[in-house]
């Protein structure tokens, strides 16, 4: 199994994706709206995958609810950069990790821009279903009740 890592800038927030499949290889997505846009972020995910996200200290992070209030961005506030985003879609935790935070950044293919603020709620739910990676693990944090 392909062990893929990545962090925010200061470490608080890192991220693993564990998949057979290779990750570096999957085309990040460069969402247009205005939050991503100002946070350089470009979303990699792969559905057979499973993602976990470890806090260092969970004072210094914020969920970031955004647009359609339907993703939760894990950002940083020590160093103000976002590794990772999840949506809760039918009672299960899906996310993406932002391919600029991994280690590997350099190995994956050029983003292409995706505009999904154009969708509806439940648009972006269906697309982020088949996209996102299926498994979220929160390890070592409170329980942020969301």
């Amino acid at each position: 199994m392909g062990v893929h890592q990545g962090s925010c800038y200061c470490g608080n927030i890192t991220v693993t994706v564990k998949t057979e499949e290779p990750f570096a290889e999957t085309v990040p997505r460069e969402c247009g709206c205005g939050y991503c846009t100002m946070h350089g972020a470009a979303w990699a995910s792969t559905p057979n995958a499973t993602l976990e996200i470890e806090i260092q200290n969970e004072a210094a992070i914020n969920l970031f609810e955004q647009g359609s209030d339907t993703a939760r961005f894990w950002l940083c506030q020590r160093c103000g950069v976002v590794p990772a985003v999840t949506c809760d879609i039918d009672g299960h935790r899906k996310g993406a990790v932002n391919a600029n935070c991994m280690l590997e950044r350099a190995e994956f293919p050029a983003a292409r821009k995706s505009n999904p603020k154009e969708l509806s709620a439940d648009q972006k739910k269906d697309r982020w279903s088949d996209l996102w990676i299926e498994k979220v693990v929160i390890k070592d944090c409170w329980d942020v009740g969301l």
